[in-house]
């Protein structure tokens, strides 16, 4: 199967992701670039956290400063990026099906074994790599954001359920649950003034 998960994966990256790079890299540039003021205050944001609605990580992002090191209370502006306004209609798990459907089609593989009641396809049988496509495409958005403008922020990304961990964005480490982002930076030698 391995032939056509790459076939998949590369349908999915054309068909999804790469419609859609621009205006995630161009939200990104924004935020590095201070166009939303995200506080009431002169206070400098060293660390961001950028939110991708779990249940469909492209239909909308949103950014803020890190909660661990800044006041929440003190936050007055979320960026938000909704994809709906670039003209990017939402994919839903159909279109994802219909795709692989096409895909396995064109490649002459049978994949009755694999429906269910309803005639849907059963994800885990045939390809498990949407999450991570979509995740290693934030973060390659947010490290092109960041070639673009220079920046030094640091970001990590997190779901809105917090069900997939927390990711550093500019390495792709992705952090385990016990460790805080206070205590992973430190390790890395970053010290930041932490405002709670």
């Amino acid at each position: 199967m391995g032939y056509i998960e790459t076939k998949i994966d590369e349908a999915f990256t054309n068909t999804f992701l790469l419609p859609r790079e621009k205006a995630v890299t161009d939200f990104l540039v924004d935020v590095l670039n201070s166009k939303y003021q995200f506080r009431n205050d002169d206070r400098k944001v060293e660390v961001i956290s950028i939110y991708y609605y779990a249940a469909n990580p492209l239909a909308f992002i949103f950014a803020l400063p890190n909660y661990e090191y800044y006041a929440p209370d003190k936050t007055i502006q979320i960026a938000e990026l909704h994809l709906k306004d670039h003209l990017l209609e939402d994919y839903s798990s159909i279109d994802v099906e219909n795709l692989c459907k096409k895909i396995l089609n064109e490649n002459s593989i049978d994949y009755a074994a694999y429906l269910d009641q309803e005639n849907r396809l059963d994800f885990v049988n045939y390809w498990e790599n949407q999450r991570g496509l979509e995740i290693d495409f934030l973060k390659n958005c947010w490290i092109k954001a960041k070639e673009n403008t220079r920046s030094k922020v640091i970001g990590f990304l997190e779901s809105s359920d917090n069900s997939a961990g927390i990711l550093d964005l500019d390495n792709g480490f992705e952090l385990p649950f016990e460790i805080e982002i206070d205590e992973y930076l430190k390790s890395r030698g970053f010290l930041i003034d932490k405002e709670i």
